[in-house]
């Protein structure tokens, strides 16, 4: 189900308010770069900075957006399980394909834990749940042992994962990969992943779906190839707190500000005169890899 790059999006502020009209451009952007959906309300979005109406109105914003084209995962997470599944009831009104869910932050439970607090999560809704491993934010892992036992509930569908030692032991079990550690996205596909929710796909979505693509028609050497030389980029986009460098170089073929907000702080000059030498590299690129013959689609 779960298959293909993923633009978990950020939300564009515009003079301290969320700016839903460069948020639907945005959007629209992506409709025919290849990608397979998107993630909204995650921590690329602020999400933890939003006030309720405004993670409301972004979310409507995008689903208006993707409406029958593309499919639109809500991220959920905090501190308190209980907490979590009210949220939950909260996003079942509205026409989403799931939910990305993390551990619980701070707390830092155990794997019992863990396995109760997604437990939960799986038996309150009907809908696919991705499971979202990232222990450098939440300050707990979901190891892959507990995965397994995760996958007894049948709408726990997938994982981001932002471990890369996991992937290979992911690989056996019955759901799909996608990988969070956007430079180690060509390791994941080698370890059996299916695809990637990443960030940096903001500025190279459809090159991420061409390494993709490569890797799976066996042009391995290729794919290779176009990643390594996006590697920089990618670190670039990475060196600032998230989402910074990446709206920073939205903002220069978007009519978008890159504005954040406090307490994340905007790039510094330095890092956006770096950021636009990189998406010169980003563009040549493009112009290398993406203006031959039509490449099949990937499915």
């Amino acid at each position: 189900m779960l298959k293909g790059i993923w633009v978990p999006l950020v939300t564009p502020l515009r003079a301290g308010r969320v700016d839903l009209d460069a948020l639907r451009a945005l959007a629209a952007s992506y409709l025919d770069s290849g990608i397979a959906g998107f993630v909204a309300l995650g921590t690329t979005a602020e999400a933890a900075l939003l006030s309720e109406l405004e993670r409301a109105a972004a979310l409507q914003a995008i689903l208006d957006v993707a409406a029958g084209r593309l499919p639109v995962f809500v991220g959920v997470g905090g501190f308190d399980t209980r907490a979590f599944l009210e949220e939950i009831d909260r996003l079942e009104q509205w026409e989403v394909a799931g939910y990305l869910v993390s551990p619980p932050a701070y707390l830092c439970p155990n794997q019992a834990g863990v396995l109760w607090h997604f437990g939960q999560v799986a038996l309150h809704t009907r809908r696919p749940v991705m499971l979202y491993d990232v222990p450098h934010r939440t300050g707990v892992t979901i190891e892959p042992s507990t995965v397994r036992q995760l996958t007894r509930h049948l709408n726990i569908v997938g994982i981001k994962e932002c471990v890369p030692a996991h992937f290979d032991a992911l690989d056996s079990l019955p759901l799909d990969v996608l990988c969070g550690t956007d430079g180690a996205f060509l390791d994941c596909l080698a370890a059996g992943g299916s695809g990637g929710v990443l960030a940096s796909a903001h500025v190279g979505a459809d090159l991420f779906v061409e390494v993709q693509r490569l890797y799976e028609v066996g042009r391995v050497t290729e794919a290779q190839t176009l990643f390594d030389a996006m590697q920089p980029a990618i670190r670039l986009l990475f060196s600032a707190p998230n989402p910074a460098a990446i709206k920073a170089m939205l903002a220069f073929s978007h009519d978008m500000t890159a504005e954040v907000r406090m307490p994340i702080t905007p790039a510094s000059p330095q890092l956006v005169a770096e950021l636009r030498r990189v998406h010169g590299t980003l563009e040549r690129l493009r112009a290398e890899w993406l203006t031959a013959p039509a490449a099949s689609p990937l499915h």
